[in-house]
């Protein structure tokens, strides 16, 4: 028993309310993480539903992107779109900064809008074009940002469930690691203390009955003199 409970312990009423407390702090914390477990585990399904959706969406946008980019390339020709993508301007690179969920740290990624790019910002201008360049670029623009706004939110996928495993072990330890040893040893100096009642109720009765058979003495002496 005493290898189940918290070593160096010492069997008093003052220490077996000190761990009394503990105790209700220990279940509280485990009850407020659990709150968060939870919250967090709904928020996670939420965003991977999410996830899933974008993905199947991008896919879809991708397919119409390369039909419009060929398209494009039959009635520009080949050469001239490769020339005209050469062409274009650098794209603005993405920023990355941080906001909270739920109290995770998550990453956000964005990019100023690209999506309608005037012709001239493309790097190719109005001669020599097609309206299906046009369409392919602008289809293009549109994948570029649905991607940029996956990763931000697959970003915030990994944090949360990395967030819910930590959350997770937390608990588990207090639920049942903590908590139980705290109650095994408020157990351990209950037992102890009761012992020890026992102990001193015993041996006051034995004073008790020591005294009384001396003073049981004293009366049989006073009367034989």
């Amino acid at each position: 028993m005493q290898r189940a409970v918290i070593a160096g312990v010492r069997p008093t009423r003052l220490e077996l309310i000190r761990l009394s407390r503990r105790e209700q702090i220990a279940r509280k914390g485990r009850d407020i993480l659990q709150e968060k477990l939870d919250a967090l585990v709904i928020e996670h399904a939420r965003l991977t539903k999410e996830l899933e959706t974008m993905a199947v969406s991008i896919q879809d946008q991708l397919q119409a992107a390369y039909n419009a980019l060929e398209l494009a390339g039959i009635m520009t020709g080949w050469v001239r779109l490769e020339e005209l993508a050469a062409a274009c301007g650098k794209i603005p690179e993405p920023t990355v900064t941080a906001s909270q969920v739920m109290g995770v740290h998550v990453p956000v990624i964005s990019m100023p809008d690209v999506t309608g790019y005037f012709m001239t910002q493309r790097g190719y201008s109005m001669a020599g074009t097609s309206g299906q360049i046009d369409e392919a670029a602008l289809r293009y623009e549109s994948v570029l940002e649905s991607l940029i706004t996956y990763a931000s939110l697959e970003g915030r996928v990994d944090r949360i469930s990395l967030e819910m495993n930590k959350t997770r072990r937390r608990v588990n330890a207090l639920e049942h690691l903590v908590i139980p040893r705290l109650v095994r040893t408020m157990r351990y100096i209950e037992f102890r203390l009761e012992e020890r009642e026992r102990e001193d109720l015993f041996r006051r009765k034995r004073m008790k009955q020591n005294m009384e058979r001396k003073e049981r003495g004293g009366d049989q002496t006073s009367n034989l003199l």
